[in-house]
C-alpha cells in the first residue's frame, strides 16, 4: 500500500510553501474586496466557482496544505496526507478546466497552485512531508502577503479617465424630473460643466438621490466585486424604502459593447429606474459569468431571451454611457466599486449599507 516515508524534504517543503502562498494571494482578492479591473484573477477567483457557500475555495484548500507538513507516523497519518494531496490535485485539474474550458479566462496564480498541487502528489509518496515549521512560517507571512497584495492591486487598477472613450456629452434635458427626462444631446461648444450636472447624469437605481447628501457610486459591469455588491444590495431588507447613491457606470473602450447591452436592457423594461435596475439584476446568474468573461455573443442571446426590446434602447443606453463617462473625469479615484462621501472622502470596501441610507 502506498505510504508516506517518515521523513521531511526539502522539495516538497517548497512545493507546499508554493501553494499556501498562491491560497493566500488568491483569498486576499476575494476577501480585501480588490478594486477592478485588474489581471486576470479576480475575474476566475470572483466568478460563481470560486468560492462554496460564500467561502472562498483557497481558504478551504489551505487546511489540506497545512495536512503535508504534519508528522506522518501513523499509519491513519499517512492516509490522510495521501488523500489531501490527492483532493488538491484533483481539484487543481478540475478548476483549470473551468478556467480554461468555461469561463476562457487565465489566471497565473490560479494556475501556479494547480501545479503545485500535482507536482506535490508525485513528490510527496517519494521524498516525504514538508517541514513542521511551514505553516507557521506561512502564517507570519499572511498578514504581509494580505497589505502587499491591497497596496500593490489598488496602484495597479485602471483609471476611468483612460484614454478611448467617447467624448461627446448626452445630457439629459434639465427639468424638475430629470430622472424621467429623455436623454438630449448637448453640442460640445455650448457645454456647460458636467461637474453641474452630475445629478441628471447620474443613475438613482438604488433608490431617489439628494443632490447634496447622496454619495457617488462607481460600478463597472465587468466588475466581480461590482456585480456581488448590486446582488447583496437587491436582497437588503431595506432596499425599496430608502435613498441610495448616484451611480456612475465606468466601462473601459474594449468592454462598452457589453456594458451598453446591458444598460439598453435596464431602459427597456418599463417603470422607475429602481424598478427597471431590479428587474434585470434579478437575472444576474444568468449574466454574471458572460459579463466577467467579456462573451458578447452569449450575453446579447441571454438579454434577447429576457427582454425581447433591448436592442431598441441601444442607442440611447450609447448616449448615456458617453455622457457617463465625461462626468467620471470630475471624480476622483481608481478602479471600480468606488463611493464618493458627500464630505470628499473616499472608498473602495463598499458594502450595501453604505448604499441605503434615509
Amino acid at each position: 500500500m502506498l505510504t508516506v516515508p517518515p521523513r521531511t524534504s526539502s522539495l516538497t517543503t517548497f512545493l507546499v510553501g508554493l501553494g499556501l502562498l498562491a491560497c493566500i494571494y488568491l483569498a486576499a482578492l476575494k476577501l480585501l474586496n480588490i478594486p477592478c479591473p485588474l489581471t486576470g484573477c479576480w475575474a476566475i477567483i470572483n466568478s460563481r466557482y470560486g468560492a462554496v457557500y460564500g467561502v472562498p475555495l483557497p481558504l478551504l484548500a489551505i487546511p489540506f496544505w497545512v495536512v503535508l507538513a504534519f508528522p506522518a507516523t501513523r499509519a491513519w497519518q499517512s492516509h490522510v496526507q495521501l488523500g489531501s494531496v490527492l483532493l488538491l490535485a484533483l481539484g487543481g485539474l478540475m478548476l483549470m478546466g473551468i478556467q480554461f474550458l468555461v469561463l476562457k479566462g487565465f489566471c497565473p496564480f490560479c494556475t501556479l497552485h494547480a501545479v503545485a498541487a500535482l507536482a506535490a502528489a508525485l513528490v510527496l509518496p517519494l521524498r516525504g512531508r514538508a517541514h513542521a515549521w511551514l505553516p507557521s512560517l506561512m502564517l507570519a507571512l499572511a498578514l504581509p502577503v494580505f497589505f502587499a497584495v491591497k497596496v500593490l492591486a489598488e496602484a495597479r487598477v485602471q483609471s476611468w479617465d483612460a484614454p478611448g472613450y467617447t467624448t461627446v456629452p448626452v445630457i439629459p434635458k434639465s427639468s424638475k424630473d430629470a430622472k424621467a427626462a429623455k436623454p438630449a444631446i448637448v453640442p460640445a461648444s455650448s457645454m456647460l460643466s458636467l461637474q453641474a450636472n452630475l445629478d441628471q447624469v447620474a443613475f438613482s437605481w438604488l433608490g431617489p438621490v439628494d443632490a447634496e447628501q447622496s454619495p457617488v457610486l462607481v460600478i463597472s459591469f465587468q466588475c466581480p466585486h461590482c456585480l456581488d455588491l448590486l446582488g447583496q444590495t437587491l436582497k437588503h431588507p431595506q432596499f425599496g424604502s430608502l435613498k441610495g447613491p448616484k451611480v456612475l457606470l465606468f466601462s473601459s473602450p474594449d468592454a462598452s459593447a457589453d456594458s451598453i447591452a446591458v444598460l439598453a436592457a435596464i431602459l427597456s423594461v418599463p417603470g422607475t429606474p429602481r424598478e427597471q435596475f431590479t428587474t434585470v439584476f434579478s437575472q444576474l446568474g444568468m449574466l454574471f459569468d458572460p459579463l466577467l468573461t467579456r462573451d458578447s455573443k452569449a450575453l446579447r442571446s441571454r438579454l434577447g431571451a429576457l427582454f425581447p426590446h433591448f436592442t431598441d434602447k441601444l442607442e440611447a443606453a450609447r448616449q448615456l454611457l458617453n455622457a457617463q463617462s465625461e462626468a467620471l473625469k470630475y471624480i476622483p479615484g481608481h478602479g471600480t466599486p468606488f463611493l464618493l462621501l458627500p464630505n470628499g472622502s473616499g472608498k473602495y470596501d463598499v458594502v450595501p449599507n453604505d448604499l441605503l441610507f434615509p
